[in-house]
């Protein structure tokens, strides 16, 4: 297996300075935040320079994180969603990381299930196809509280988009929190359909209650929360997965501490688990 700093562990940072922390930590790779990679592209630099310092300190770009609403169905949002990931695909390219993480949010929440899966798929073939041309797949991790979290979702989803280059990253306090996946079922995915994995430990509402903002759920470093993590892991080891981990926590306080503390300790809490 190998370990990523996820961005979000320290979100107010910037990417020069994640890869550094990354390589000072004890990390091997980097999943590149999209907020900082879109202020990073905004400013004018380059994905050549980049490259050079990912090179420079040894850090391997696991992924990139996130095309968000990428359920939406006006043509004006669509054209902009696609415009932008063409830019990251040229990015994500030219770094060398292999995959972009696809997220759908609460846009179609009026919709079925049936209706919110063939709309979203609709926009992950065109996004899919786009990558194609440039070497990148994509990962769906669905967030707890919307139409598309489920386990059973996700290949739904997966069999509504067929494309080679998408498959999925699981992420521990998503399905957990959404009681979206047994153990049994998390250790009999296909492996080829794993990109990547989130450990994320937390806190999750009662069954049938509100949703809260996530933030007040997932200020936890591993095995600081409710989640078996132990049972996940070993879950997600059987399918026979060897690639990237990373470990990600979203909470206000925590990303006003020192990040080299925070991704020191997240680290220490995966290898704990191997």
């Amino acid at each position: 297996m190998h370990f990523a700093l996820h961005g979000m562990c320290s979100l107010h940072s910037n990417i020069i300075s994640d890869i550094r922390l990354a390589k000072e930590t004890g990390y091997e790779g980097l999943e590149v935040h999209t907020e900082k990679l879109w202020r990073y592209i905004r400013s004018g630099l380059t994905a050549e320079a980049m490259k050079e310092r990912l090179d420079q300190f040894g850090i391997t770009p696991s992924a990139i994180d996130i095309i968000g609403a990428i359920e939406v169905t006006d043509k004006a949002a669509q054209k902009q969603l696609f415009e932008d990931a063409e830019t990251l695909c040229q990015f994500a390219q030219k770094i060398g990381a292999p995959t972009i993480q696809l997220n759908a949010f609460e846009a179609l929440n009026a919709l079925t299930k049936k209706q919110n899966i063939e709309l979203t798929a609709q926009n992950i073939r065109v996004i899919a196809d786009i990558g194609k041309n440039y070497g990148i797949q994509f990962q769906y991790e669905g967030a707890a509280w919307t139409p598309i979290a489920t386990l059973e979702d996700y290949y739904r989803l997966h069999d509504a988009v067929d494309r080679d280059n998408f498959g999925f990253v699981l992420d521990t306090w998503h399905l957990w929190a959404c009681r979206g996946a047994t153990l049994k079922q998390m250790s009999e995915i296909d492996p080829s359909l794993i990109y990547n994995v989130h450990l994320s430990d937390g806190k999750r509402p009662e069954e049938g209650a509100p949703w809260p903002n996530e933030c007040e759920l997932r200020g936890y470093l591993i095995g600081d929360g409710d989640i078996p993590m132990q049972e996940w892991v070993d879950a997600i080891r059987q399918t026979g997965y060897d690639g990237y981990f990373s470990g990600e926590y979203l909470n206000d306080q925590m990303w006003e501490g020192d990040h080299y503390d925070i991704a020191k300790g997240m680290l220490d809490g995966m290898k704990k688990l191997f």
